[in-house]
């Protein structure tokens, strides 16, 4: 019977959402000796990246692209909001939130883009002058890892890496742009 299959079926999805979300969110739960979150981003962190940046790069296969991205502070000083636009011909639009989950104490940045992706990315936070925002598994099988990183080059200048993995081990380059303060 096709009701009862599809009945299964939906019981089965939705039993697997909320063991996995019911996982991520026991992980998600700081320890009793977690550091303190802090109430504000870094002063360091917002001064660098508040303001408009034009970027330039490559994809893998060497095709160019060309990006605009703005920071700005949001909600408080509490978050920074970010704006990507790919320039013509490509199509890429992205908006998103840089701020500290007060659950976890991680740095996590959420992403929403043009394509319909919606997604979230946690950190350790800055070190050595570059944030690594890994992809988190919230509620889907991730069958391919990604992650970002924004590497500080000089007082005006930052570069951005997107890069996928199977495995976690080897990361192979999607693109990277350098971005130069306008």
């Amino acid at each position: 019977m096709p009701s009862i299959r599809i009945l299964r079926t939906t019981l089965s999805i939705l039993l697997l959402v909320t063991v996995t979300f019911g996982q991520s969110v026991q992980e998600a739960r700081p320890s009793p000796s977690a550091p303190k979150v802090p109430k504000q981003l870094p002063a360091d962190l917002k001064d660098f990246f508040i303001g408009e940046w034009s970027g330039a790069g490559e994809f893998s296969n060497g095709k160019k692209i060309e990006a605009d991205v703005n920071f700005s502070a949001d909600l408080d000083n509490q978050w920074l909001s970010y704006r990507h636009t790919d320039r013509l011909p490509n199509k890429y639009k992205a908006r998103g939130m840089w701020g500290f989950d007060r659950e976890s104490g991680k740095f996590v940045m959420l992403l929403s883009d043009n394509f319909g992706g919606a997604r979230l990315f946690v950190s350790d936070g800055s070190a050595d002058d570059k944030i690594v925002f890994n992809r988190e598994r919230l509620l889907a099988v991730l069958l391919v890892e990604e992650r970002f990183t924004f590497a500080r080059e000089s007082a005006n200048s930052f570069r951005m890496t997107y890069e996928t993995s199977r495995d976690e081990k080897a990361w192979r380059l999607g693109d990277y742009l350098t971005f130069k303060r306008k």
